[in-house]
């Protein structure tokens, strides 16, 4: 059993070390792998360790391991299930903050009732008749979230890798439900623990090689040194690029309303030249806030959530575009069917609706430009809607339009990640985005948060 210790402590590391910090799902996974790590840790202590130091005459330390072994054991058959399910939920999204909050209050409660369902002296016995009645729907209820969350995903990118996610974690944690806790309340567990040892060694062979070689959880293995270097190069470029691209939307607002000021000073307009030098100050703040935000490894967006008021942000975006947007003829036009209130990260969705807004009213060529945004529940869930009166984006481009480094401007200062930045923006926010388009009559881009972001 030492093996399955071994490996449930090096992927616990991997995933700690290589994902987000701020991840509640990865740190659950992390938790459920350390509980099936002490559990192997426990048994190779009983069966092994503590025999042979008996042998050698190594009396106190073998009693110390022995006090060990009982209370991880019963930690690593109780709480495993526990974990399980808290993670189906976080990552499956299906509950908001305080909702996960008082489940992980309440799902703890079968724990603690089996510690009066456990002998604990001289040896541990646990009652997996008991147990085997709350761990049932725990696993069953853990697999169909995760099904669940795979089966509804609309992005085929992220639904490939839950897909994947799947198919390393369910058939896991039902075989550890079915050799643990069924075969442990029909037999003595002992005699079913030649036959767990055997199943999870040729298990965690093709566990691990299956995510190291198709990428689950964010991580997958490179073959070769080069293609590191290569993907280093490029997040490094990305991440200029990106700080570039929003400099440049920003800058173009500066130099409007400087000219406004500068005109509005010759005619003597106090009040116009303050109200432009205000939005000057506000695009160097907008500047400013991303310098502060993007990252040298742009791939890893984690956002820095707060409340707030989705309708006011949007407002404000769209109030920041319309001086130039009617000196160039555009019409921008809202409409709020809910008035809602959000947890996410107002700098990046800013940048992303600010983006989209620009991409709008650069591909509009008419002299009567219409934009339209459109904020609407659909799907349980809450969506944006831009929509423009534009050139429109051919069908051959429009499957490759979320790609990094692609672009429908020919124009060597637009680097192609725009849109590719926005949609890792609102994946980071467990959202989705997708771009509908038609030469000649316009494109629409729809932003889709899920209602797991709602908070009022």
């Amino acid at each position: 059993m030492f093996f399955i210790f071994f490996f449930n402590l090096l992927f616990a590391i991997i995933l700690f070390f290589t994902q987000p910090k701020e991840n509640e799902a990865n740190r659950w996974m992390v938790t459920f792998c350390l509980l099936g790590a002490i559990t192997a840790l426990q048994s190779s202590l009983a069966h092994a360790f503590i025999p042979y130091l008996l042998s050698i005459g190594a009396i106190f330390i073998s009693k110390v391991l022995f006090q060990i072994h009982i209370y991880f054991q019963f930690l690593g058959q109780v709480a495993s299930p526990y974990a399980v399910l808290m993670y189906a939920i976080v990552y499956s999204g299906v509950a908001q903050a305080k909702t996960k909050k008082m489940l992980s209050y309440i799902l703890a409660i079968p724990m603690v009732i089996m510690v009066f369902f456990t002998d604990f002296y001289p040896d541990i016995r646990i009652d997996f008749r008991v147990l085997l009645v709350w761990v049932t729907p725990y696993y069953l209820l853990a697999s169909y979230l995760m099904f669940h969350t795979w089966h509804n995903e609309i992005s085929v990118y992220q639904k490939r890798n839950k897909l994947r996610v799947f198919i390393v974690l369910v058939p896991t944690w039902m075989a550890i439900y079915i050799f643990n806790n069924v075969f442990g309340a029909i037999y003595e567990i002992n005699k079913v623990n030649i036959f767990v040892a055997v199943f999870f060694f040729v298990s965690y062979i093709l566990f691990v090689s299956y995510i190291f070689l198709n990428g689950a959880f964010g991580i997958k293995v490179k073959v070769e040194q080069q293609q590191v270097l290569d993907k280093s190069m490029r997040i490094m470029t990305e991440g200029a690029a990106v700080l570039n691209h929003t400099i440049k939307n920003e800058v173009s607002k500066i130099k409007f309303f400087l000219n406004i000021a500068q005109n509005s000073v010759k005619q003597k307009d106090l009040q116009a030249t303050e109200k432009s030098i205000n939005e000057t100050f506000s695009a160097i703040q907008g500047i400013d806030d991303m310098v502060d935000r993007i990252r040298a490894k742009t791939e890893e967006i984690v956002p820095q959530e707060t409340k707030f008021n989705l309708t006011e942000l949007i407002e404000k975006c769209i109030q920041s575009v319309r001086p130039i947007m009617s000196s160039k003829g555009i019409q921008i036009k809202s409409r709020y069917e809910v008035d809602v209130k959000l947890i996410g990260d107002t700098v990046l969705l800013s940048e992303t609706i600010n983006n989209i807004l620009n991409n709008a009213m650069e591909a509009i060529v008419s002299s009567k430009g219409l934009i339209h945004v459109d904020l609407f529940l659909k799907n349980k869930g809450i969506s944006i809607e831009i929509s423009d009166n534009g050139m429109g984006i051919p069908d051959e481009q429009l499957n490759c339009i979320l790609d990094p480094y692609f672009s429908t401007k020919n124009n060597k200062k637009n680097h192609g990640l725009g849109l590719s930045f926005c949609y890792k923006i609102i994946r980071a926010h467990d959202g989705n985005l997708s771009v509908q388009s038609e030469v000649g009559k316009g494109t629409s881009i729809i932003i889709q948060l899920p209602k797991s972001r709602i908070l009022t």
